[in-house]
């Protein structure tokens, strides 16, 4: 560990040097601010131990910590033996870690250097989870959430639309495989599950969607198809609030065009029904079942989704769980991480 001392009093500053053992510390001491910035300059060290006047001990600070490779030090003040409050205060908001008050012992300087260590060591116990334990996963089909999504998105269309939607469970028997469908992703990468949300319009349906949504009944079909997408995306969006009142975090995806053809598992279907038959919609929720990627942070790809939160050696959360990746935060990631850093994640969906 590189240290740095920046202490005016030269007995003082010769019996700190001593106190910290030289076959554990890279010790640099120096008796001013220049000669402490060039040594912070010429080389990144982990502690830097500065004597603070009582006057503008907090600028010191500043500068100190300001200076090239000096982001990331650990800053350990010497204070006089009865300092202000104000002045110990003034120290801490200006980056100030820890502080001594003279007279101190050896010891004291000794076990004050090695706290940066010892947080070192709670962070990563705290935030690098040893093992994960899947044989539980989280049955979706208990939530309210989801047993109550076909209201949920009535409620969120209704207010779009304007008009009431009457609600009734099952898929409606008229709609058939060329009936148009939008189908949002959404993933529970830490349960190992990915909910499946598609929005299904009959033909009346699609003919409100264009007199009613998008005001034009010449509309384009891949206009209208944009619309259907977007009431996909509102159906994800009632599902991820009401799941947050159950502490329960989704992360949704891109929603796209779809095929009725496509609803192989368990699922659950409602009918949403336009006042005077203008049309009908059905909402079709599907739980499907994955198997987590572990994978190199080169290997990062958009539209992955991380299962567990990403974290600095440090402890500083980087990227939570449960994050999709963009293109720009997948390439970030794996510059950042490099290559012999192993993610789990979920495939894209």
């Amino acid at each position: 560990m590189r240290v740095i001392l920046l202490n005016d009093r030269r007995a003082e500053r010769d019996a700190m040097v001593r106190a910290l053992p030289q076959d554990t510390y890279r010790v640099e001491a120096v008796a001013d601010e220049t000669a402490a910035l060039a040594a912070i300059a010429r080389e990144a060290p982990q502690v830097v131990v500065f004597s603070a006047p009582s006057k503008g001990g907090q600028d010191l600070a500043r500068r100190l910590r300001g200076g090239e490779n000096a982001a990331e030090a650990y800053l350990l003040a010497i204070v006089e033996a009865a300092p202000a409050n104000k002045e110990l205060s003034n120290l801490i908001s200006a980056g100030v870690h820890d502080f001594m008050r003279r007279p101190f012992a050896d010891v004291e300087l000794l076990e004050r250097v090695k706290a940066p260590e010892r947080l070192l060591r709670w962070s990563r116990s705290v935030s690098k989870p040893c093992a994960f334990d899947f044989s539980t996963a989280l049955d979706v089909t208990t939530l309210r959430a989801w047993r109550n999504l076909g209201q949920l998105v009535a409620e969120d269309l209704s207010e779009m639309a304007g008009s009431p939607f009457s609600v009734s469970t099952g898929y409606p028997a008229h709609l058939g495989a060329d009936a148009a469908c939008a189908s949002i992703p959404m993933s529970l990468a830490g349960d190992q599950l990915e909910l499946r949300l598609s929005i299904v319009a009959d033909t009346p349906a699609t003919k409100w969607i264009r007199e009613t949504l998008l005001s034009d009944p010449t509309a384009q079909e891949s206009t209208m198809r944009d619309a259907l997408r977007e009431l996909a995306n509102t159906a994800g969006g009632s599902l991820k609030r009401a799941a947050l009142s159950e502490s329960i975090t989704l992360t949704t995806g891109i929603p796209r065009d779809d095929s009725t053809a496509r609803f192989p598992g368990k699922h659950l279907c409602w009918s949403l029904k336009l006042e005077g038959g203008a049309g009908c919609l059905a909402v079709v929720g599907e739980v499907r079942s994955h198997t987590n990627q572990r994978i190199s942070a080169a290997q990062l790809t958009e539209g992955m989704v991380l299962a567990h939160d990403i974290r600095s050696e440090g402890g500083v959360l980087i990227v939570p769980a449960g994050s999709r990746l963009t293109a720009t935060s997948a390439n970030r990631l794996a510059a950042m991480l490099g290559p012999r850093y192993f993610l789990e994640v979920a495939p894209a969906a």
